[in-house]
């Protein structure tokens, strides 16, 4: 038992030091990513963002589609076999290929559909990207079963750097226009691939007699989670083509940059934590997994969920403050859209946890009740306007975590009461928050105060000042666990 322990705990310090690392390796990138996109709507219109996000969308669902579970399969089966990594290497790559090549001169077929006619000239350019990335799709899990994290942050990190830099670049000095974005997004694949392999070498690939019986398991095990995967991609992405489809190319340019923005929490933060969490379970005990779902969503709510709401708390002094005026109606689609880094980081934690079990079935039909509800709510509310229909998806995402949340309680014994309060003790906190900072903007906008960035800073201000007391008093368990795992992670990284 104790043994068992010993070794539970040192999988935990060993997943928070990875977290640790693909937060902090990620951060500094992702400002400058951020920085990057927001000056790049002073250099293209949103019509023109707009097309490339839906020929991003095309490329990436080509991937999707021919992506069977390749990259589970790799820390879940293989984790030991040189001789099932080869395989998957292998059936890996020809899928990339044949997928990303059949959709990269397709443009001049989806550009009426979606309102977008210079989709053609984006495709291909974004399908290479793509496929570049997929070549290093295995490499990358190597290291993830390994628990090399730090190898996979400095990597990524280092792809989104160069990615801003070459397309902010491109886009002030040249006439390319959209096509700088589809340049940094080659240049961004091929750096993040090239450092992968390098801290890999190509010893994962060591040749073997090829068995069709390997295959079969590759596929057995990976069509129902490939499915699910490509359901879950859907639910990111699809409504992008949606919104073009119905509102045109402008609004979608307004509509992904507000995505983008309200994702940040989420993917900065809670899918960072969370792609730790499927190798780290793979070494535990069924009881440790229980309770590290348990605990991984109270401090993942802890974390991520007053970045989310106080994003939409202070969405109108931020857009006002950073975008030019034909981007302000961002500012209303990311106060809606701030419900999504609340719901999804915590479907990532179930996942992983029921991705351990084998549950890909289950999975494959929870993402086609999320995609279904999705695109169906975008399309009943349009007819109001786009603002209802970015509700939508706030609605979508929290069903599915709901309905995750309810299977892991129902299925796996897993406490309910303990579940829920690691979730509703950092919201109570975040409302608390959220009431301070709407509070004060009111305050000052009545006693004359103008400037968009003046309230921006105070709004922030208050908003911090507020939550962490509010955290410790309602949350307090939690903030001080979350406050150790920290210091230990920093002390013991390397």
């Amino acid at each position: 038992m104790a043994e068992e322990e010993a070794k539970a705990s040192s999988v935990g310090n060993s997943a928070a030091r990875g977290a640790m690392w693909n937060i902090g390796a990620s951060v500094g990138a992702r400002v400058i990513g951020l920085v990057g996109t927001l000056y790049m709507t002073r250099l293209l219109a949103p019509d023109v963002i707009g097309e490339v996000s839906a020929a991003a969308v095309l490329a990436n669902s080509a991937s999707w589609f021919s992506h069977l579970g390749f990259n589970q399969y790799m820390v879940t089966k293989a984790r030991e076999s040189r001789e099932l990594t080869y395989h998957v290497a292998v059936v890996n790559t020809v899928f990339a290929i044949v997928g990303l090549t059949a959709i990269a001169f397709t443009g001049s077929l989806f550009a009426p559909v979606f309102s977008a006619p210079n989709l053609a000239a984006y495709l291909p350019g974004l399908a290479l990207s793509v496929l570049i990335r997929r070549l290093g799709g295995v490499a990358d899990k190597v290291l993830v079963r390994d628990l090399r994290f730090r190898e996979v942050a400095l990597a990524g990190a280092a792809g989104e750097l160069a990615f801003s830099v070459s397309a902010v670049t491109l886009a002030a000095t040249t006439k390319l226009g959209g096509q700088a974005i589809v340049i940094g997004n080659l240049i961004q694949a091929v750096i993040t691939t090239g450092l992968v392999l390098r801290a890999t070498g190509f010893g994962w690939f060591s040749r073997s007699p090829w068995s069709w019986a390997h295959t079969k398991d590759i596929f057995r095990y990976g069509i129902p989670l490939g499915v699910a995967q490509v359901l879950n991609s859907a639910s990111r992405y699809w409504d992008n083509l949606e919104f073009s489809a119905f509102f045109g190319r402008k609004v979608l340019g307004l509509y992904n940059m507000a995505y983008n923005l309200a994702d940040i929490p989420a993917v900065q933060f809670g899918e960072q934590i969370a792609g730790v969490l499927l190798p780290a379970m793979q070494k535990v005990s069924p009881a440790d997994r229980k309770r590290a779902v348990v605990r991984a969503s109270a401090l993942l709510a802890l974390v991520v969920f007053p970045m989310a709401i106080g994003l939409g708390a202070i969405a109108q002094s931020l857009i006002g403050a950073l975008l030019r005026p034909e981007w302000q109606g961002v500012a209303p689609l990311l106060t809606v859209l701030s419900a999504l880094s609340v719901f999804r980081p915590l479907t990532w934690v179930f996942s992983s946890y029921l991705n351990t079990y084998g549950r890909n079935r289950t999975l494959m039909i929870l993402e086609a009740i999320k995609l279904a509800l999705l695109l169906g709510c975008i399309a009943a509310f349009a007819k109001w306007g786009p603002l209802w229909s970015a509700g939508a998806v706030g609605l979508a995402f929290a069903v599915h975590a709901l309905m995750m949340a309810t299977l892991v309680v129902v299925t796996d014994g897993i406490s309910a009461r303990e579940l829920a309060s690691g979730f509703f003790r950092p919201i109570v906190a975040c409302l608390i928050m959220a009431a301070a900072v709407i509070g004060v903007r009111h305050g000052l906008v009545a006693r004359g105060v103008k400037s968009q960035w003046v309230l921006l800073i105070v709004e922030t201000t208050v908003g911090g000042l507020v939550y962490i007391p509010a955290a410790l008093l309602v949350a307090r368990e939690t903030s001080l666990e979350f406050l150790q795992r920290v210091r230990k992670a920093l002390k013991r990284g390397d």
